[in-house]
């Protein structure tokens, strides 16, 4: 689901142009601001200074909070979090003393939405300079305040956030629960209805329609509000989106590069020119522009995975090594952080050759045992982990025993029914290569084929591993199979639709989908899904409501499958607009 966190949170946004509705030229009376009604809230207070805890808590009680609990760490308040999860309003300290900051609890907690999007969040600091890492974050509070604050500072940042969140509610709740059209009316209405906030709600309009991929209709909307407004940031970059999304590179990138020009700290402007450049097949100037952005928030989990994929297909295995150990260093204990992140950074670094390898891969194990112990779908991850430091060591018959142990967790994690990262799979054939195991060198090989026929690099790196083992007949004997097997399987389910057999043909590719994990496939499978509604809003075919509920289900899951599988895939984006198009 997406996150509106960064759409209406910067009061800065909603004020620029007095919050005159764009579509609205009459200016209507502004009501005043709601009183925050302190008795009916909860609140978490997380600061690491007790005399600044029993502060805010004294100033929260004295306007009446009640519900009110505090911490002092990074991990306690996530721990509160996850355990109660409904508080209304978060009090952070920007400095934490756990070596980690409020952002990347914040950060956390939106992507784990471990709160609703109607909980406010304001950060406090005694830094200056947050003005400058407000501008620049991922996913920011709704309001920030530099130490020293009065009472009266805070209730009335405090009442502004909760006028603006109550405002806003109707909207956000509609669009968290993927209402879109439903979130889309609101907005339309409310903006008319409500000019203080009329901001807000065109902003959440136009994440509606991007979301409902409306493209032409999102950059008409955004160019609506630029005509009035010209040099509001999140407009311009509105109309950037719905231009990328219409394959109009270029003109995307002039938007973006005034933008930037304009808003150097604008990171997700950045963000966007980056995928410009991969679009258009320019790596070099994506990998340049990412370093540029980590410059400024090196803290960006997202970014620093980003730049090592794009490292790895640039063969710049040092920038890959060092986005991988940022990553390892402010994700310790984050959910962003995948198994398959522990194995392809130990693989990296056993390549490497450096000194400080076998250092970083102890590292690896600690941030393992503390955060992961328990969590079988990290098991197999912490067994690589283990055999690369005894590879570092160069310790032959630890190495094999560590891979008899990471064996051992391969077969658990396949019983258990949890699934393996690609790059963990790449990890087990590269050691299985290494270590002479022709039968479980195989069996990942084949694994791997069936899921990522069609995709080169992938199917490249598969075959060079098999052929430094001296199986390169094995590989292409495999490659064949499965390529053969699938062809076979996609004619038949094909042969159904092309014979009018739609419903047949649907349930064809979802038992395909289920065992073949792969584009291909999910990427058939919703194209049949896609014919399906084409010919019931024709007429020639009748589904019930129940049908039409788990077709609109798995075409949902088969998009988001080849979304992660394969970044930029071009038909996935002509199938999407399809969909959107037809009635479903």
């Amino acid at each position: 689901m997406s996150e509106l966190t960064d759409l209406d949170g910067l009061f800065a946004d909603d004020d620029d142009g007095g919050g005159e509705s764009a579509a609205t030229p009459v200016r209507r009376p502004v009501a005043k601001l709601l009183p925050c009604p302190y008795e009916s809230l909860s609140y978490l207070l997380i600061e690491d200074s007790q005399t600044m805890r029993v502060w805010l808590r004294n100033t929260i009680a004295n306007a009446g909070g009640t519900k009110i609990d505090v911490s002092d760490s990074y991990h306690d308040a996530l721990y509160r979090i996850r355990n109660r999860g409904n508080y209304d309003v978060v009090l952070c300290d920007y400095i934490l003393s756990d070596t980690r900051d409020g952002q990347q609890l914040l950060e956390e907690v939106r992507r784990q939405k471990l709160l609703p999007q109607s909980t406010i969040w304001i950060m406090i600091t005694g830094e200056r300079k947050y003005e400058q890492v407000f501008s620049a974050v991922e996913l920011a509070p709704d309001d920030y305040l530099i130490k020293p604050i009065s009472p009266e500072l805070l209730h009335e940042r405090l009442g502004k956030a909760w006028d603006h969140r109550l405002a806003l509610k109707g909207a956000t709740d509609l669009f968290d629960a993927g209402r879109f059209s439903d979130a889309l009316e609101v907005c339309r209405r409310s903006s008319r209805d409500n000019p203080r906030h009329a901001a807000g709600f065109q902003r959440i309009a136009g994440e509606c329609m991007l979301q409902m991929e409306h493209y032409q209709e999102a950059y008409d909307h955004f160019e609506s509000i630029l005509e009035d407004r010209p040099m509001l940031p999140w407009a311009k970059l509105g109309k950037a989106r719905a231009f990328f999304h219409l394959d109009r590179y270029d003109e995307t990138a002039a938007i973006i590069e005034e933008l930037i020009h304009d808003n150097p700290d604008y990171l997700h402007a950045h963000d966007l020119l980056a995928k410009v450049h991969e679009r258009k097949g320019d790596l070099e100037a994506t990998k340049a522009l990412l370093k540029l952005v980590l410059q400024k928030n090196p803290k960006s989990l997202q970014r620093q995975r980003e730049i090592a994929r794009i490292a790895v297909a640039t063969d710049d295995p040092l920038t890959a090594i060092d986005a991988y150990a940022m990553m390892h260093q402010h994700g310790r204990g984050s959910s962003f952080i995948r198994p398959g992140d522990f194995s392809t950074y130990a693989g990296m670094l056993i390549k490497s050759g450096s000194k400080a390898a076998l250092e970083r891969l102890e590292g690896l194990a600690g941030n393992l045992a503390d955060f992961h112990k328990n969590d079988p779908a990290y098991a197999l991850s912490g067994k690589t982990v283990s055999y690369a430091a005894a590879v570092a060591k160069g310790d032959r018959k630890a190495a094999e025993d560590a891979y008899q142990k990471m064996r051992q967790a391969l077969e658990a994690t396949e019983s258990g029914g949890h699934e393996m990262d690609r790059e963990e799979s790449m990890f087990v054939l590269e050691a299985a290569v290494e270590m002479g195991d022709e039968k479980t060198a195989c069996q990942m090989a084949q694994s791997l084929y069936q899921d990522h026929i069609g995709n080169q690099s992938i199917e490249e790196r598969i075959k060079t591993m098999m052929a430094s083992g001296g199986w390169e007949a094995h590989a292409t004997r495999i490659a064949e199979g499965a390529s053969e097997n699938l062809r076979k399987m996609n004619v038949a389910a094909a042969n159904m639709a092309k014979h009018g057999q739609l419903l047949d043909a649907v349930e064809e590719f979802a038992r395909l989908a289920e065992s073949n994990k792969n584009v291909a496939v999910y990427l058939n499978a919703a194209t049949c899904i896609v014919k399906c509604f084409e010919e019931v809003a024709s007429g020639h075919l009748a589904i019930d409501g129940d049908t039409r509920k788990r077709l609109n289900n798995r075409m949902q899951g088969y998009l988001n499958f080849v979304a992660q599988r394969d970044v930029g895939n071009h038909r996935l984006d002509q199938i999407r607009k399809t969909w959107d198009a037809t009635p479903h």
